[in-house]
């Protein structure tokens, strides 16, 4: 569901963004939800990379393990006969 809302923007922002809205060919509104779900994403990001980094799953053992893992489960799927 679309909302309509009203922003407070710096001139010389709002100028520049719906300047690069119109070069990138979508509407000034399409450019601000696009910023907006970057910064959304970008926060989300960062809190489940804090997340992983506090239960130790962000060092070279740890992914090492996992690539360890991921082999073993492919060589057990293609001995079992799996077609790809």
């Amino acid at each position: 569901m679309k909302a309509n809302t009203s922003l407070s923007v710096d001139g010389a922002v709002l100028a520049q963004s719906r300047e690069l809205a119109a070069a990138l060919g979508i509407t000034f509104s399409a450019f601000a939800e696009e910023a907006l779900r970057d910064k959304l994403l970008t926060a989300a990001a960062r809190i489940a990379a804090d997340y992983e980094r506090a239960q130790g799953r962000d060092t070279a053992e740890h992914f090492a393990e996992i690539e360890a893992e991921r082999a073993a489960m492919a060589e057990a799927i293609r001995a079992a006969g799996a077609q790809w």
